[in-house]
């Protein structure tokens, strides 16, 4: 299973890393359009408010 962590630049993404390994899944931490459309599954993790995550989204090449 192709399991990916959306890098939404506001998050503690080692420790969302290591939860998903815990549970036998390789995931890949990703930016990359093309890795995150192909993901089965997507975890958008986040700190603080929606508004922070879409605006570091936004600023992404």
């Amino acid at each position: 299973m192709n399991v990916v962590i959306l890098d939404t630049g506001c998050a503690n993404l080692s420790s969302v890393k290591s939860a998903v390994a815990r549970h036998g899944y390789t995931p890949v931490v990703s930016r990359e359009a093309e890795i995150v459309l192909r993901a089965d599954k997507l975890f958008l993790p986040g700190v603080g408010t929606a508004q922070a995550l879409w605006i570091n989204c936004a600023n992404v090449n």
